[in-house]
């Protein structure tokens, strides 16, 4: 993968941008919060083709590796912000008496496996890392068909058409397809011109603008409901901006914004919890826009001390775990040997 420098297209910028644009989403009536989750997707089957082919293939027990590494990236930081969300609810008594089976709830929280299905969900946010975790199990395959095959992805599309008759929501299978397209992306070596990057991106801003000019002209502070992007409206964005997502894959990533990236992960997990315990919905509209700001300033905080003290040491124990797995290269005499 060649690796090229463009400073605007930074990686790690975009993802905190999505997870912001999550938070407009449940803190606003700018409800465009899918597409970025969709977005999200695209990138997740990008780099974990990228990393399975380069790193995970060529360790021993290469599925087991990958399972364990991956689990071991997100689950520790979830399980951290789900006893965050759980504590807030019991400290503002939001907490309901029944949130069915209690070891559903153990599991679901703490290893994110299922909890797009539990009856009740602390962290609303967290369905999606439910499907990404999904996908890690399915992803060697997926990688597979597609890298022979660039029509597979069709395969990922038709599973996601069919997803309501095959467990809907519940399974990663109505996202499928944008976990395919990112694993295109990577197998084969699909790049977006930087005229059609930056094409992509001119012509999602555009749109959102003109939804925005919209906003503001109908806006009511009395008034909740969103102006309602449609689930159709919010999939033609994320495929609109696709090829800038996967352009900034190309782009060199330096500390800061690696950082940056890193803690949009946190802050996607932290936001829900805070915008409830801040109470962003309640008062007049400038209170509103106060009290968001104030979350805002909260979730980037905790988002960095999380990053500092827990997730980056984290990473480190667990890339150098992955590192010590990799199988050795064979002396060269006998891998001719082996070849006579």
């Amino acid at each position: 993968m060649s690796v090229t420098t463009d400073k605007f297209a930074a990686p790690g910028a975009l993802r905190m941008a999505l997870a912001l644009s999550v938070f407009l989403h449940h803190t606003t009536k700018f409800n465009l919060g899918m597409s970025a989750v969709l977005i999200f997707f695209v990138l997740s089957g990008y780099w974990v083709a990228t990393m399975w082919t380069k790193t995970y293939s060529k360790t021993n027990w290469s599925y087991v590796t990958f399972l364990v590494s991956r689990v071991w990236r997100v689950a520790p930081v979830f399980a951290l912000c789900s006893a965050i969300a759980w504590a807030l609810l019991w400290w503002r008594g939001g907490a309901p008496e029944n949130v069915g089976g209690l070891i559903h709830q153990l599991f679901s929280n703490v290893m994110i496996l299922g909890y797009n299905s539990l009856p009740y969900q602390a962290n609303v946010p967290g369905w999606s890392l439910d499907m990404e975790v999904q996908f890690y199990l399915v992803a060697p395959v997926v990688v597979f068909l597609v890298s022979r095959n660039l029509y597979a992805v069709l395969g990922c599309v038709a599973l996601s058409l069919f997803a309501p008759k095959l467990g809907g929501s519940a399974t990663v299978l109505p996202f499928l397809y944008f976990f395919g397209i990112g694993v295109a992306a990577a197998t084969h070596d699909l790049r977006p011109s930087r005229r059609l990057a930056y094409g992509s991106l001119a012509a999602s801003v555009a749109l959102l603008l003109a939804y925005g000019s919209v906003f503001f002209i109908n806006l009511d502070p009395t008034q909740t409901t969103a102006l309602a992007f449609s689930s159709k409206a919010n999939l033609f964005i994320a495929v609109l901006m696709t090829p800038w997502a996967i352009y900034t894959t190309r782009q060199a990533s330096g500390s800061t914004d690696r950082m940056v990236g890193d803690m949009s992960y946190i802050f996607y997990l932290l936001h829900w919890s805070v915008i409830g315990a801040i109470g962003t919905g309640e008062g007049s509209y400038l209170d509103r826009l106060l009290l968001s700001a104030e979350a805002i300033a909260l979730i980037l905080a905790g988002s960095y001390l999380i990053w500092l003290l827990i997730d980056r040491p984290i990473g480190k124990l667990r890339a150098a775990w992955v590192s010590g797995r990799r199988m050795a290269a064979e002396p060269m005499g006998v891998a001719q040997a082996a070849a006579a």
